[in-house]
């Protein structure tokens, strides 16, 4: 299994089609030591992970090493998951967990890649079309960075992953309410933001 997710993060990996299966069934597959359930999970998961791991770490050798712990983990600890395991919530907590470790270890600030943010705000017809991608980029990164860590988290979290809040929630350890009450915050700290940039242009 190794050697396979260490190919793909060099990109001489073909792993073949799959079609679409639940998280569901493959989190107990997994469990079964099934190896194309692995594959499989792996496929379809590997790169909103990789996104969401680039936001803490910006270091792309760095972060593709995190991806390959994160996955060779599940394989190692297969056996200990239950039945009702939620396999995109488990995946994406230890992204996180594994991705503060490192910036703890290393002494590094998270890298916010605004590019789903930018296609967020820029979709809202208040936003004048003619706005410059590099400026109002430039503006939502400090934006973003300024808003108070949870709720940042639990806004990229539900946004730019599509994560349940009972989801979210798992992940941060918060209930759902907190989530999003957090989610509500961010959407409306960002929309002022907005709102007072386009009037001072």
């Amino acid at each position: 299994m190794c050697s396979r997710l260490e190919k793909d993060k060099y990109g001489s990996l073909d792993i073949r089609n799959h079609e679409s299966i639940s998280l569901a069934e493959l989190a107990g597959r997994i469990r079964s030591s099934d190896p194309d359930a692995y594959a499989d999970a792996y496929n379809q998961l590997k790169g909103p992970l990789i996104r969401y791991i680039q936001r803490f770490i910006s270091d792309t050798s760095a972060s593709y090493d995190v991806l390959q712990d994160v996955f060779l983990k599940l394989w190692e600890q297969r056996s200990s998951m239950r039945d009702d395991t939620n396999l995109k919530a488990l995946l994406y907590t230890m992204a996180r967990n594994r991705s503060l470790n490192v910036i703890r270890k290393e002494s590094r600030q998270a890298d916010i890649d605004t590019d789903v943010l930018f296609e967020l705000t820029h979709s809202d017809d208040s936003i004048d079309a003619n706005l410059e991608h590099k400026v109002l980029r430039e503006h939502v990164t400090e934006w973003l960075g300024k808003l108070p860590p949870r709720r940042a988290e639990a806004f990229m979290l539900s946004r730019f992953h599509d994560l349940k809040y009972s989801e979210v929630a798992s992940i941060m350890k918060l209930s759902e309410r907190t989530v999003q009450t957090h989610v509500l915050h961010a959407l409306r700290d960002l929309r002022a933001k907005l709102s007072a940039f386009r009037q001072e242009q």
